[in-house]
């Protein structure tokens, strides 16, 4: 029975053997690679640098210039009309579109051969009850007519004076005169016209030595404008109006706020007068579309940084030790593409400091960075 067993095993060993060296040689394999096999090198990765651009920090004052659009208006226009009716027998040089006349000078003349015999009818009939008033006074100071009697005489020649007085203003009438200096526009008569109905426009005057120009601001400017320790009234604003390749430059004088509240817009309307070289005609006309700059509220000590600096409307970064750090802020206004910031919270931002004016989109805090 041991030999049995014995042999048994002996059996089992010889056909196990290439197995447990296999198993064996793999060991032996394993086991010298670990004892040889080198420790491998560790890889230190660098902290990336993002390029920014920044500007410093600077308290200062500033006044924003808005820039608008306006209209040139003229705060004078006058229509031309005849009082009589009748030929137009002349004409003014000047009385043309587009000419310049001054103040008083002859635009045109109706006929007044009409006219000019009804105030010599007129004349004499006054004359006539002139005379009779007369004789009423001395025949009632000897006691010869009654006191109702002169007073009578007294009423038909106070009618005959008025009578006498419209005929001659019709007289007058028939020549028509600038009112004012101006340049003539819409010129609705000629020589030898028919002026049929009375008052009837034959054209239109305008001054243009008294020009405004009419522009429109918003609620919001107009709050900030209010707010502002200087009248808006009296301020000065820039005109600017473009012909052709060539700018002409002006100066006007806000003279007035418009009377209502514009309901589409919400803003109000605003009229400046332009101020004009004396004894000289200007080549700038009503009607002409200009640009305005005119001076906005006055902020005191505030940062003033481009709009790509302030991040979602309510922060910024700084850069200190070369990493970046973030402030909230507060806004102020804005002029033209910059923002006027002050800190939230006072003195966390100091004159000189870098703020970074580029948007990065990996911005964040401590993020490191260089400025370029």
């Amino acid at each position: 029975m041991i030999n049995e067993v014995k042999k048994y095993v002996l059996d089992k060993f010889k056909s196990s053997r290439p197995m447990i060296i296999l198993l064996g040689s793999t060991f032996l394999f394993i086991f010298i690679l670990n004892i040889t096999k080198t420790e491998p090198e560790l890889l230190v990765l660098e902290e990336k640098v993002w390029p920014v651009s920044a500007v410093k920090a600077k308290y200062q004052d500033v006044q924003p210039t808005l820039s608008l659009f306006g209209e040139v208006i003229s705060s004078r226009r006058s229509d031309l009309r005849a009082f009589v009716g009748g030929q137009v027998v002349e004409v003014g040089s000047n009385f043309k579109e587009g000419a310049i006349v001054e103040e008083g000078e002859l635009l045109l003349v109706i006929d007044d051969f009409e006219y000019a015999n009804a105030v010599v009818e007129e004349e004499a009939k006054f004359e006539i009850m002139k005379r009779d008033f007369e004789r009423a006074e001395e025949l009632f100071s000897q006691g010869s007519i009654s006191e109702q009697f002169r007073d009578n005489a007294l009423l038909e020649k106070t009618k005959q004076e008025l009578v006498l007085s419209e005929v001659n203003k019709d007289l007058r009438d028939t020549r028509l005169y600038a009112p004012y200096d101006g340049v003539i526009n819409d010129v609705l008569a000629s020589l030898g016209k028919q002026v049929s109905t009375f008052n009837d426009k034959i054209g239109e005057i305008i001054d243009v030595k008294n020009l405004e120009v009419k522009f429109s601001i918003s609620k919001a400017q107009y709050g900030r404008l209010l707010e502002d320790e200087n009248s808006i009234i009296g301020r000065s604003i820039d005109v600017r109006w473009t012909v052709g390749q060539k700018d002409l430059l002006f100066s006007a004088d806000i003279s007035r706020i418009g009377a209502e509240i514009k309901s589409n817009t919400g803003g109000v309307n605003v009229f400046a007068s332009i101020n004009l070289p004396d004894n000289e005609v200007t080549p700038l006309r009503p009607g002409a579309f200009v640009r305005l700059g005119m001076p906005d509220k006055s902020y005191e000590s505030v940062i003033v940084i481009p709009d790509s600096a302030l991040y979602e409307d309510s922060y910024i970064y700084l850069i200190r030790d070369d990493r970046l750090a973030k402030h909230m802020v507060k806004i102020h206004g804005y002029d033209k593409t910059n923002v006027l910031i002050t800190p939230s919270e006072a003195a966390s931002i100091t004159n000189d400091d870098m703020i970074v004016t580029n948007q990065l989109r990996e911005a964040g805090e401590g993020v490191k960075v260089e400025v370029i």
